[in-house]
């Protein structure tokens, strides 16, 4: 009924005011057999096309006018004309080839050079990216199987809006988590636990790309090592909250480097982490860093009051 609604209210002219008030999509409540409905892809796209607005583009897309094709027909025809006998043949005439010359490897040289920069088009001229926006600010896809990960690569343009974004348990890959990414880039809170496919690959991408994310939760991503932990470290600007429960790859190496480049940092969830010493939970303790909470509810750490510490007075 709300796609319904949204579709109603939206025209040709833009999106409708009804969709503007829409800063929020959750499937994660609905029944489990709705959430694996291969369908609940159809009504996400239905519901995202229906709120986005594509900006103009600064020019057109494509090539310049002059196409190149027609551009580069002389040098073809000039190339083909090189390795044929110099007895007076017309182009469409088979003779035997003869051995190319220095001279002759040149002049076509000299010339497709001199095409290629004809074909170059101008700066308003050249393709664009075509930019979306939305009211659109969080997205929560958790354990909705149904949407596919092809499905969420086709939307992740119109997806740049979003700065809340719940994909725990949806066997999410890297290349999913790349390509969103690449566009989601105003991310503040993201959940990818649960996601037994996910690898220090797809956490680099994620984190080199959304360099603003505050609170990560990587709960029972099982695949992720100490390479995941240095790359949010080195990466993240103002990271708060950080979940990497069962965990088993992480180690004290890569807890330490997330501890002590963040000031601020106040979740640390090394819950059941094996691989993580007492020694390093003390530690966390005396930096005031919360080491264990609920791992068992997606988003958990999201829960907890983040508040701004105070400064030390000197």
């Amino acid at each position: 009924h709300f796609a319904s609604t949204l579709m109603m209210f939206t025209s040709e002219a833009g999106v409708s005011h009804y969709a503007k008030l829409v800063e929020t999509v959750s499937f994660s409540t609905l029944p489990e057999v709705d959430r694996n409905n291969p369908q609940l892809a159809t009504l996400l796209d239905t519901i995202v096309n229906c709120m986005v607005v594509p900006k103009p583009s600064p020019g057109p897309l494509g090539w310049a006018k002059h196409g190149s094709r027609n551009l580069l027909a002389p040098v073809i025809k000039r190339s083909r004309s090189l390795s044929r006998s110099n007895a007076g043949c017309d182009d469409d005439s088979v003779v035997a080839a003869r051995p190319l010359s220095a001279t002759d490897l040149q002049l076509a040289d000299d010339s497709i050079t001199a095409v290629a920069g004809t074909v170059q088009p101008a700066e308003h001229e050249r393709p664009t990216a075509t930019v979306y926006t939305s009211s659109l600010r969080q997205l929560d896809l958790r354990f909705c199987k149904g949407v596919r990960n092809y499905s969420l690569q086709r939307l992740a343009p119109r997806l740049a809006s979003i700065n809340v974004l719940n994909l725990a348990g949806g066997l999410r890959t890297d290349i999913t988590i790349a390509k969103l990414s690449q566009h989601m880039t105003d991310l503040r809170r993201v959940s990818l636990a649960w996601t037994s496919n996910l690898t220090d690959f797809g956490v680099s991408e994620l984190v080199q790309r959304c360099k603003n994310i505050e609170a990560l939760d990587l709960t029972y991503c099982m695949q992720i090592e100490d390479t995941s932990m240095l790359a949010i470290a080195h990466n993240l600007h103002s990271l708060a909250a950080l979940s990497v429960a069962y965990c088993a790859g992480v180690t004290d190496i890569g807890v330490r480097e997330v501890a002590m480049r963040f000031p601020g940092i106040q979740i640390v969830n090394v819950a059941k982490c094996l691989r993580v010493t007492d020694r390093m939970r003390k530690l966390l303790a005396q930096r005031n860093i919360v080491a264990a909470c609920d791992s068992f509810d997606p988003f958990s750490i999201y829960r907890n009051k983040l508040q701004p510490r105070a400064k030390k007075i000197q």
